[in-house]
């Protein structure tokens, strides 16, 4: 059965038009791209590029033409970024696109959780590339501002794990307003589940809001990072107290359950009703994830060990 390559939403070949609309203003775009990874690495010489999953997986920019195609671009304002698969070196890392896209699409559809748009595509040789349009420019290209929780906790680069170490989830909670604290615990349980153990400062951010208040951003950078290397359970600590060492998260042996998340929202003044309630919409949503995970795009084994991943974490979680 073919399924869209944004929403995954069965029988649809390429885009549905409610992605097509939400990605491409409309357009009628192929998944398949024209261009391959190396005619965006060959226009970015000299021009900054990124890196997600700890510096481990590339990513560049792309943009449109004047026929509105998507075309290499060396300009980062550009509207759309992409990722090709990890270093071959990695565990199932051709499995990386369809693993991030996936995540994405959960964290939208399954729990309302508002997320960069996103899909999975093809380069022209026939590779794998996940796509996500930038929030953090309006629909003319114009820049939003935005601030990831480096910038707003002030983290100070003391070594190499700073992201990690410096502050705790509580101590970004603390910085947002009652209704995306909420939202917060939302994500936090959700990446716990999904097996991401790279939420660090800088994939966490508040976005300007047509009134100037600065808010949760969307989400980005979601996906099971288990399927392709070795790393903690989450990134960062979840309590001031720093309940595990400081010197590296990964060698420590904490088991989080979750009456950690419960005590994390009560301290971040979350009504007990609204936990309950966030709480009981998770219990519920594990064969949901399962039905996901089997229309990804994942290799038959990145669904194997995404299924595994999701039955880990749930039983570890409400054990």
């Amino acid at each position: 059965m073919a399924y869209c390559n944004g929403c995954l939403k069965e029988n649809v070949e390429g885009f549905c038009p409610a992605c097509e609309s939400k990605l491409f203003n409309r357009s009628k775009v192929s998944p398949v791209l024209d261009f391959n990874w190396d005619d965006i690495e060959n226009k970015s010489q000299g021009y900054p590029s990124g890196f997600s999953i700890s510096g481990v997986q590339p990513k560049g920019f792309i943009g449109r033409n004047k026929n509105k195609l998507l075309v290499p671009n060396i300009d980062i304002e550009s509207m759309y970024i992409v990722k090709p698969f990890l270093d071959s070196r990695r565990t199932l890392a051709i499995d990386s696109p369809a693993n991030e896209h996936v995540t994405m699409t959960m964290a939208d559809q399954l729990l309302n959780i508002s997320t960069a748009k996103c899909a999975f595509m093809q380069f022209a040789n026939g590779e794998p590339v996940y796509l996500t349009r930038r929030f953090d420019r309006d629909n003319k290209g114009n820049k939003l501002r935005q601030e990831d929780f480096v910038s707003v906790l002030n983290a100070t680069p003391e070594d190499k794990y700073y992201k990690y170490n410096s502050f705790s989830y509580e101590d970004a909670g603390e910085k947002l307003n009652p209704t995306d604290k909420i939202k917060f615990i939302k994500i936090l349980i959700f990446n716990f589940l999904t097996g991401n153990g790279d939420v660090h400062l800088k994939n966490l951010s508040l976005l300007e809001s047509k009134d100037g208040d600065m808010l949760l951003s969307p989400s980005y950078d979601l996906m099971n990072t288990k399927l392709h290397i070795q790393d903690p359970q989450i990134a960062m600590n979840l309590f001031k107290e720093m309940e595990r060492t400081k010197e590296h998260l990964l060698s420590t042996s904490y088991k989080y359950t979750i009456k950690d998340f419960i005590e994390l929202g009560e301290r971040l003044d979350i009504k007990e009703r609204i936990l309950d309630k966030t709480i009981e919409e998770y219990r519920k949503l594990k064969s949901e994830m399962s039905k996901f995970v089997n229309k990804s795009f994942l290799s038959d084994l990145g669904k194997q060990k995404y299924h595994e991943t999701i039955e880990k974490y749930y039983k570890q979680l409400f054990a």
